[in-house]
């Protein structure tokens, strides 16, 4: 039965009467054509890169460079003037592009990458001070090889500040963007991609901030089924050279996350602030017509069922239906979101003044009824991508 039934598939491709004994010549070159192409196909060999974003990096480098001289590197410079165009002129497989009038990292990663024509290309990306172990770069690559995506988990001692930033980080990135919960560590700058697993169409429009997260960009436009895997590496030590950790990084990040978040915090925050005059108006409007209670009450239920259309039908575009998203949003509005505002606000006027700490209870409040309402009320089911090893590791 399953040959019967893979054999009228085959047929069905052709056109009509093609089963008969003797084919239209130029049918057959046709299909001869999409099969020699399909193999071709299949035994593509996926060239390996490296793509390096650098400024004033020469002092790494020249450690660095002699270490991947089995990959094709690129170094996308940001007009050093420090010795980096001679250094990547002494090796055959390092490709440099200077940059004159930009900056940032992820924007110099993006660059390296669209400069790469191979469409079955392997490609890491890495930085260039050793924080990023250039020993695991044959591990990465093993991984491209069962997965579409691979990324670098960072392990060991990174300093006080930098664990502060990355947990802020990890926490903002899970809140806004829910899938990235399948990634232990989404601020990864030390990660690789099979370029042929990514949607075509879509690479041709991505934009990433200067110092934004590039793995996150790409990420958002992988094929549907792609599979990403995950390593462990220890996170290194500058080697020479200064940190370019700067405002404009957090800054970028946040604009970063907010774009692929289709701006949905931004207007579910803008429809909250929005409802603060509208129940302020109901409740002025029916001042003295009924007892004090009930207008508070009456003009609460109205504001609030408003602000749950609102980001039922602009917010979230009807992710889910109707009816069961309106009880689990007031139930969620009423219960939970209440209680921590109560909570933050008493455990805060022990130490700030009570008007303040209503705020933070007010603000904390608001954080957990969107995170709420981002992961369970509108639930987004489509996943472009899912992790490939049961422990999430390869």
């Amino acid at each position: 039965m399953a040959q019967s039934g893979h054999r009228v598939r085959l047929e069905s491709e052709f056109p009509k009467g093609f089963a008969g004994s003797n084919p239209a010549p130029g049918v057959v070159l046709q299909k001869s054509a999409l099969f020699i192409a399909l193999v071709i196909n299949c035994m593509a060999v996926h060239k390996k890169y490296v793509v390096i974003p650098t400024y004033k990096e020469s002092r790494n480098l020249i450690r660095l460079l002699p270490l991947l001289k089995k990959y094709r590197v690129i170094i996308v410079d940001d007009c050093s003037q420090d010795g980096t165009r001679e250094l990547c002129g002494k090796f055959k497989n390092v490709s440099l592009i200077v940059r004159k009038d930009k900056r940032g990292m992820a924007s110099a990663s993006l660059d390296g990458f669209m400069a790469i024509r191979d469409a079955h290309a392997d490609v890491v990306f890495m930085d260039a001070d050793f924080e990023h172990d250039p020993s695991r770069l044959p591990d990465l690559f093993k991984g491209l090889e069962k997965s579409d995506f691979v990324v670098g988990v960072k392990t060991g001692n990174r300093g006080a500040l930098r664990r502060a930033i990355s947990s802020i980080g990890k926490k903002v990135a899970y809140a806004m963007l829910p899938e990235t919960k399948l990634l232990n560590d989404p601020m990864s700058c030390f990660f690789g991609v099979r370029k042929s697993s990514l949607d075509r169409d879509k690479l041709k429009t991505i934009k990433v901030e200067p110092y934004g997260k590039l793995m996150l960009v790409l990420l958002d436009v992988m094929k549907k089924g792609s599979k990403v895997s995950q390593i462990r590496y220890a996170y290194g030590s500058r080697s020479a050279g200064g940190s370019k950790l700067s405002k404009s990084y957090f800054w970028d990040y946040l604009k970063e996350i907010s774009r692929l978040n289709r701006n949905r915090f931004l207007l579910f925050l803008s429809i909250g602030a929005l409802g603060i005059p509208f129940n302020e108006g109901l409740s002025a409007l029916f001042y003295g017509r009924m007892p004090l209670p009930i207008d508070f009450l009456f003009a609460i239920v109205i504001s609030t069922s408003v602000n749950f259309l609102a980001n039922n039908y602009i917010t979230f575009k009807s992710r889910s239906k109707l009816l069961p998203a309106f009880v689990k949003f007031m139930a969620i509005s009423f219960v939970i979101t209440a209680v921590t505002n109560l909570i933050v606000a008493i455990a805060l006027s022990y130490f700030l003044f009570y008007l303040l700490a209503n705020l933070f209870g007010i603000i904390a409040a608001f954080m957990v009824k969107y995170g709420i309402s981002e992961t369970y009320i509108w639930k987004s089911e489509t996943k472009a991508y899912s992790i490939s090893s049961g422990n999430k590791y390869a």
